[in-house]
Protein backbone atom coordinates (compact mmCIF):
# COMPACT_ATOMS: atom_id res chain seq x y z
CA UNK A 1 0.00 0.00 0.00
CA UNK A 2 1.46 3.19 -1.08
CA UNK A 3 1.19 6.24 1.36
CA UNK A 4 0.87 9.88 0.55
CA UNK A 5 3.07 12.56 2.39
CA UNK A 6 -0.16 13.55 4.21
CA UNK A 7 -0.90 10.43 5.44
CA UNK A 8 -3.83 9.01 3.33
CA UNK A 9 -3.74 5.74 1.53
CA UNK A 10 -3.77 5.57 -2.13
CA UNK A 11 -4.87 2.67 -4.24
CA UNK A 12 -2.84 -0.69 -3.73
CA UNK A 13 0.89 -0.77 -5.53
CA UNK A 14 1.25 -3.38 -8.12
CA UNK A 15 1.32 -6.51 -6.74
CA UNK A 16 -0.31 -5.82 -3.44
CA UNK A 17 -4.08 -6.39 -2.67
CA UNK A 18 -6.68 -4.32 -1.15
CA UNK A 19 -7.11 -6.96 1.34
CA UNK A 20 -3.43 -6.79 2.52
CA UNK A 21 -4.63 -3.98 4.94
CA UNK A 22 -4.79 -5.12 8.69
CA UNK A 23 -7.84 -3.98 11.09
CA UNK A 24 -4.99 -2.11 13.48
CA UNK A 25 -4.13 0.03 10.25
CA UNK A 26 -7.84 1.34 9.95
CA UNK A 27 -8.35 2.12 13.53
CA UNK A 28 -4.72 3.64 14.05
CA UNK A 29 -6.27 6.04 10.56
CA UNK A 30 -9.60 6.72 12.37
CA UNK A 31 -7.22 7.84 15.61
CA UNK A 32 -5.43 9.95 14.02
CA UNK A 33 -7.66 11.96 12.89
CA UNK A 34 -8.77 12.86 16.50
CA UNK A 35 -5.08 12.84 18.15
CA UNK A 36 -3.33 14.64 14.93
CA UNK A 37 -5.60 18.44 14.10
CA UNK A 38 -4.96 20.01 11.53
CA UNK A 39 -4.36 23.29 13.13
CA UNK A 40 -0.84 24.10 14.99
CA UNK A 41 -2.66 24.04 18.49
CA UNK A 42 -0.25 20.38 19.61
CA UNK A 43 2.82 21.20 17.71
CA UNK A 44 3.96 18.29 19.84
CA UNK A 45 2.20 15.56 17.96
CA UNK A 46 3.72 14.69 14.63
CA UNK A 47 1.60 13.52 11.61
CA UNK A 48 3.20 10.46 11.41
CA UNK A 49 1.09 7.77 9.09
CA UNK A 50 3.48 4.57 10.82
CA UNK A 51 1.79 5.49 14.66
CA UNK A 52 0.47 2.48 15.83
CA UNK A 53 -2.82 2.21 17.57
CA UNK A 54 -1.27 1.51 21.30
CA UNK A 55 1.08 4.90 20.15
CA UNK A 56 -2.10 6.88 19.62
CA UNK A 57 -4.14 5.78 22.27
CA UNK A 58 -1.13 6.90 24.61
CA UNK A 59 -1.31 10.02 23.06
CA UNK A 60 -4.55 11.10 23.58
CA UNK A 61 -4.74 9.98 27.27
CA UNK A 62 -1.18 12.39 27.38
CA UNK A 63 -3.58 15.17 25.84
CA UNK A 64 -6.81 14.80 28.55
CA UNK A 65 -3.81 14.70 31.55
CA UNK A 66 -2.40 18.16 30.39
CA UNK A 67 -5.91 19.86 29.35
CA UNK A 68 -7.13 20.24 32.35
CA UNK A 69 -11.08 19.30 31.04
CA UNK A 70 -12.19 16.70 33.31
CA UNK A 71 -13.86 13.70 31.63
CA UNK A 72 -16.56 11.28 33.63
CA UNK A 73 -16.09 7.85 33.58
CA UNK A 74 -19.21 6.61 32.44
CA UNK A 75 -18.43 2.94 33.55
CA UNK A 76 -19.11 4.59 37.32
CA UNK A 77 -22.48 6.21 36.45
CA UNK A 78 -25.47 5.29 37.97
CA UNK A 79 -27.48 2.91 35.32
CA UNK A 80 -30.91 2.39 33.74
CA UNK A 81 -31.85 -0.49 35.85
CA UNK A 82 -32.80 2.37 38.36
CA UNK A 83 -36.30 3.52 36.62
CA UNK A 84 -37.60 -0.35 35.21
CA UNK A 85 -39.39 -0.52 38.69
CA UNK A 86 -40.47 -4.26 37.62
CA UNK A 87 -38.08 -7.33 37.91
CA UNK A 88 -35.79 -8.01 35.48
CA UNK A 89 -37.17 -10.76 33.55
CA UNK A 90 -40.56 -8.60 33.14
CA UNK A 91 -38.76 -6.00 31.30
CA UNK A 92 -37.03 -8.67 28.95
CA UNK A 93 -39.82 -10.41 28.19
CA UNK A 94 -41.63 -7.20 27.34
CA UNK A 95 -38.73 -6.35 25.05
CA UNK A 96 -40.16 -9.42 23.01
CA UNK A 97 -43.58 -8.66 22.83
CA UNK A 98 -43.23 -5.21 22.32
CA UNK A 99 -41.24 -6.20 19.41
CA UNK A 100 -43.72 -8.81 17.84
CA UNK A 101 -46.94 -7.42 18.72
CA UNK A 102 -45.71 -3.38 19.17
CA UNK A 103 -43.23 -1.91 16.79
CA UNK A 104 -44.19 -4.73 14.67
CA UNK A 105 -44.29 -2.87 11.18
CA UNK A 106 -47.29 -4.96 9.93
CA UNK A 107 -50.89 -3.71 10.42
CA UNK A 108 -52.17 -5.77 12.85
CA UNK A 109 -55.07 -4.37 14.86
CA UNK A 110 -54.85 -1.08 17.45
CA UNK A 111 -56.93 -3.38 19.79
CA UNK A 112 -54.29 -6.11 19.80
CA UNK A 113 -51.33 -3.64 20.57
CA UNK A 114 -53.59 -2.57 23.30
CA UNK A 115 -54.15 -6.07 24.80
CA UNK A 116 -50.53 -6.37 24.83
CA UNK A 117 -49.97 -3.25 26.32
CA UNK A 118 -52.41 -3.37 29.49
CA UNK A 119 -51.01 -7.13 29.86
CA UNK A 120 -47.91 -5.28 31.09
CA UNK A 121 -50.06 -2.48 33.25
CA UNK A 122 -50.23 0.80 30.83
CA UNK A 123 -53.46 2.22 31.15
CA UNK A 124 -55.09 2.56 27.65
CA UNK A 125 -58.27 3.82 27.67
CA UNK A 126 -61.51 3.09 24.78
CA UNK A 127 -61.23 3.55 21.08
CA UNK A 128 -57.03 4.39 21.18
CA UNK A 129 -55.23 3.94 18.03
CA UNK A 130 -51.47 2.46 18.02
CA UNK A 131 -50.10 2.64 14.37
CA UNK A 132 -47.37 0.17 13.28
CA UNK A 133 -43.91 0.74 14.66
CA UNK A 134 -44.95 2.05 18.02
CA UNK A 135 -41.99 1.68 20.60
CA UNK A 136 -42.48 1.70 24.33
CA UNK A 137 -39.74 1.89 26.88
CA UNK A 138 -41.62 0.57 30.15
CA UNK A 139 -45.63 -0.17 29.63
CA UNK A 140 -46.36 0.35 33.18
CA UNK A 141 -45.64 4.28 32.79
CA UNK A 142 -47.55 4.63 30.29
CA UNK A 143 -51.18 6.12 30.64
CA UNK A 144 -53.50 7.26 27.29
CA UNK A 145 -56.73 8.61 27.61
CA UNK A 146 -59.86 7.18 25.15
CA UNK A 147 -60.17 7.82 21.29
CA UNK A 148 -56.47 9.34 21.54
CA UNK A 149 -54.45 8.36 18.28
CA UNK A 150 -50.21 7.48 18.02
CA UNK A 151 -48.90 7.83 14.78
CA UNK A 152 -46.53 5.84 13.19
CA UNK A 153 -43.14 5.41 14.67
CA UNK A 154 -43.63 7.19 17.68
CA UNK A 155 -41.17 6.32 20.52
CA UNK A 156 -42.49 6.37 24.10
CA UNK A 157 -39.07 6.66 26.09
CA UNK A 158 -40.78 6.50 28.98
CA UNK A 159 -38.00 5.85 31.73
CA UNK A 160 -40.74 8.20 33.97
CA UNK A 161 -44.53 8.43 33.41
CA UNK A 162 -45.91 9.87 30.33
CA UNK A 163 -49.78 10.83 30.90
CA UNK A 164 -51.74 11.48 27.91
CA UNK A 165 -55.25 12.32 28.21
CA UNK A 166 -58.27 11.71 25.80
CA UNK A 167 -58.45 12.71 22.21
CA UNK A 168 -54.74 13.71 21.68
CA UNK A 169 -52.67 13.17 18.43
CA UNK A 170 -49.33 11.97 18.55
CA UNK A 171 -47.68 12.08 14.80
CA UNK A 172 -45.66 10.20 13.08
CA UNK A 173 -42.50 10.17 14.45
CA UNK A 174 -42.44 11.67 17.55
CA UNK A 175 -40.38 10.99 20.37
CA UNK A 176 -41.05 11.70 24.08
CA UNK A 177 -38.49 11.02 26.72
CA UNK A 178 -38.73 11.46 30.29
CA UNK A 179 -34.85 10.71 31.16
CA UNK A 180 -32.12 13.16 31.48
CA UNK A 181 -28.18 12.52 32.58
CA UNK A 182 -26.42 14.60 35.88
CA UNK A 183 -24.01 15.73 33.27
CA UNK A 184 -22.21 18.12 35.65
CA UNK A 185 -21.67 15.54 38.33
CA UNK A 186 -21.59 11.57 37.37
CA UNK A 187 -23.88 11.01 34.51
CA UNK A 188 -26.08 9.61 36.80
CA UNK A 189 -30.26 9.27 35.11
CA UNK A 190 -32.87 11.51 36.21
CA UNK A 191 -36.24 11.67 35.16
CA UNK A 192 -39.21 13.46 34.92
CA UNK A 193 -43.07 13.16 34.16
CA UNK A 194 -44.20 14.71 30.81
CA UNK A 195 -48.15 15.31 30.83
CA UNK A 196 -50.28 16.00 27.43
CA UNK A 197 -53.63 17.00 28.19
CA UNK A 198 -56.93 15.98 26.74
CA UNK A 199 -56.95 17.74 22.70
CA UNK A 200 -53.29 18.86 22.49
CA UNK A 201 -51.64 17.99 19.11
CA UNK A 202 -48.13 16.29 18.85
CA UNK A 203 -47.19 17.00 15.18
CA UNK A 204 -44.61 15.16 13.21
CA UNK A 205 -41.47 14.59 14.71
CA UNK A 206 -41.29 16.68 17.52
CA UNK A 207 -38.96 16.26 20.47
CA UNK A 208 -40.53 16.51 23.98
CA UNK A 209 -38.28 16.13 27.11
CA UNK A 210 -39.29 15.06 31.02
CA UNK A 211 -40.59 18.07 32.85
CA UNK A 212 -43.04 19.22 29.99
CA UNK A 213 -46.76 20.06 30.27
CA UNK A 214 -48.74 20.23 26.79
CA UNK A 215 -51.36 22.16 27.76
CA UNK A 216 -55.38 21.27 26.75
CA UNK A 217 -56.27 21.43 23.08
CA UNK A 218 -52.04 23.06 22.59
CA UNK A 219 -50.15 22.47 19.18
CA UNK A 220 -46.94 21.67 19.01
CA UNK A 221 -45.85 22.51 15.03
CA UNK A 222 -43.83 19.30 12.90
CA UNK A 223 -40.08 19.09 14.22
CA UNK A 224 -40.53 21.46 17.27
CA UNK A 225 -38.06 20.55 20.45
CA UNK A 226 -40.17 21.09 24.40
CA UNK A 227 -37.50 21.67 26.92
CA UNK A 228 -39.09 20.40 29.85
CA UNK A 229 -41.49 23.78 28.98
CA UNK A 230 -45.31 24.39 30.22
CA UNK A 231 -47.19 24.60 27.44
CA UNK A 232 -50.69 26.78 27.98
CA UNK A 233 -53.91 25.76 26.48
CA UNK A 234 -55.14 26.25 22.88
CA UNK A 235 -51.65 27.67 21.76
CA UNK A 236 -49.82 26.68 18.93
CA UNK A 237 -45.90 26.72 19.73
CA UNK A 238 -43.03 25.74 17.47
CA UNK A 239 -39.20 25.55 16.48
CA UNK A 240 -36.42 24.54 18.93
CA UNK A 241 -36.85 25.21 21.40
CA UNK A 242 -40.33 25.49 21.00
CA UNK A 243 -41.67 28.96 21.79
CA UNK A 244 -45.61 30.50 21.48
CA UNK A 245 -46.66 31.43 18.11
CA UNK A 246 -50.41 32.05 17.80
CA UNK A 247 -53.74 30.80 19.35
CA UNK A 248 -54.80 27.65 17.78
CA UNK A 249 -58.81 28.42 17.55
CA UNK A 250 -60.18 31.63 16.36
CA UNK A 251 -62.21 33.84 18.83
CA UNK A 252 -65.84 33.75 18.46
CA UNK A 253 -67.22 37.36 17.94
Amino acid sequence: MRVRDDGADLVPATGQAGSHRTGVGRDSRSLRRIVQPKDERSPRLLHNPNLTTVMITRQLQERENVSGIPIIDLSKAPGEKTAWDQPAWKVYLWAACELLFVTNPWQISSALRSRVLRAFGAEIGSGVIFRPRTRVKFPWKLHVGDRSWIGEGVWFHNQDHVYIGHDVVVSQESLLTTGTHAHRRDMALLTRPITIEPGAWITARCVVLGGSIIGRSALIRPLSVVLGAAVPPAEIWGGNPAAYVCPRFEKAT
